[in-house]
């Protein structure tokens, strides 16, 4: 039976197809309309990331043209302590690696010379420049013709005393701090003090100089800590059992 298609069945598929084509209209220009705000805002992201760094730029630029340039270094470095890879503190003097376990006595005089050179920083007063020593050089014999003397070694400036010595003390014999202070440093290596920074210096006036990390103490009575306190103690007390006093 042939289907009779009645002129209002066809406005209902007419206002369909009107829908269906208005409808895919309306889709894509709204498509349309949302990539162009995408493109609009991506553009003006990119246009603010140049600004900031073109601004980055001129900022860097300026700073440095109003910081002034470094001196280069020159000279050599007399003293260096850094961490190797296992965390390993290490030693450098005159810009040579030096073996610290244990340490040679012409290295330890070398390390004290810089240390005493540094002290008056510590103490807040001018300290005199301390120069590297010069490197040994062969001095022609004048006694014979074409022979060549072994190198002197140099001169090292003297270092101040650690203590007054007395008469009849060898002249290498360590002074009376210092025989006290590796006491101290033997004994605070076996107590739980041991991860404190604790250590005697002769004062200029013959007396003895505490030092608790950067704490410093006019003497063994001033010094604030009960634990530190006898610890340094026991020390004078061992060095005076030792000298039969």
């Amino acid at each position: 039976m042939p289907i009779e298609i009645t002129e209002g069945l066809m406005r209902i598929f007419i206002g369909l197809a009107a829908l269906l084509v208005g409808w895919t209209i309306g889709f894509f220009d709204s498509k349309l309309r949302a990539d162009r705000k995408i493109r609009q805002v991506e553009e003006k992201a990119a246009r603010a990331i140049r600004q900031a760094r073109l601004e980055a730029e001129r900022l860097v630029l300026a700073h440095r043209a109003e910081t002034p340039a470094m001196p280069p270094k020159t000279g050599k470095t007399l003293l260096r302590l850094w961490l190797d890879d296992r965390q390993q503190l290490r030693l450098d003097l005159d810009d040579q690696p030096v073996e610290v376990n244990p340490l040679d006595e012409s290295h330890r005089k070398r390390l004290l010379d810089l240390l005493n050179s540094m002290r008056p920083w510590l103490e807040r007063r001018p300290a005199p420049p301390s120069p590297p020593r010069p490197a040994p050089a062969l001095q022609a014999d004048p006694g014979a013709s074409g022979r060549v003397s072994p190198p002197r070694p140099a001169p090292t400036p003297p270092s101040p005393p650690l203590a007054k010595p007395a008469e009849d003390q060898p002249a290498d014999q360590p002074g009376i701090v210092e025989q006290i202070d590796r006491i101290l440093q033997a004994r605070l290596a076996a107590s739980p003090l041991a991860n404190r920074s604790v250590r005697l210096q002769p004062s200029p006036d013959g007396g003895v100089i505490v030092w608790v990390g950067l704490q410093k103490f006019a003497s063994v009575e001033e010094v604030s800590d009960p634990e530190i306190r006898a610890i340094l103690q026991a020390a004078i007390k061992e060095w005076e059992q030792s000298q039969g006093y």
